[in-house]
This record gives structure tokens, C-alpha cells and sequence, in this order.
């Protein structure tokens, strides 16, 4: 197994409880097999969609993706950029890059 040197960590916030629901429902459509192959040819290891559990209510996925260096990672970006932008562009999202 190859391990990590890179971890992108993403949420996305939702108005409400319903559309965190639909939005991991539609898991399959926005991330096509086409999709995760160009992902994988962009050399991402692993992604992780988790719900965040949060006090004050807030309805919140975490999504995890794993690379195998920083020069995995800038291909992945320009994957992201070219695809998953224009599908994704209407949520609000925060982005964390953590070297491991």
C-alpha cells in the first residue's frame, strides 16, 4: 500500500439537514466512475466522505482526499478545477492541505 505525504481535507456546509442528505445520496452522480478514474489518474490515494457531527447544528460533511506527494497533489487541483468546479460551484466550501 502506498502511503500519504499529502492530505486535503474539505467540508461543505448545508442550510439544512435535507440537503446534506440529498447532497450524499447524490454521491454516485457527482463523482462517476469517470470522475474517480480521473482522480485516480491524477494520482489520488483515497477519498473519505464523512458526516460532521456539529453542537450548534450545523449540517457538515468532511471530505477526505489522500495524495502520494505535493506534485500528486497540483495534478489532482487541475482535476478538481476542470471537473468537480463546475458541478460543485453553488456550495460553500473550506479547504485545509495538511502535510503528513
Amino acid at each position: 500500500m502506498t502511503s500519504s505525504k499529502l492530505i486535503n481535507y474539505t467540508t461543505r456546509e448545508f442550510m439544512s439537514e435535507n440537503e446534506l442528505q440529498l447532497y450524499a445520496t447524490k454521491q454516485d452522480e457527482i463523482f462517476t466512475p469517470k470522475v474517480i478514474d480521473e482522480f485516480k489518474k491524477a494520482a489520488m490515494l483515497r477519498r473519505v466522505l464523512t458526516r460532521i457531527w456539529d453542537k450548534e447544528g450545523v449540517a457538515r460533511v468532511g471530505i477526505l482526499f489522500e495524495y502520494r506527494d505535493e506534485k500528486h497533489l497540483l495534478r489532482a487541483k487541475l482535476c478538481w478545477i476542470s471537473i468537480m468546479h463546475l458541478k460543485l460551484k453553488h456550495l460553500l466550501t473550506k479547504l485545509w492541505v495538511v502535510e503528513v
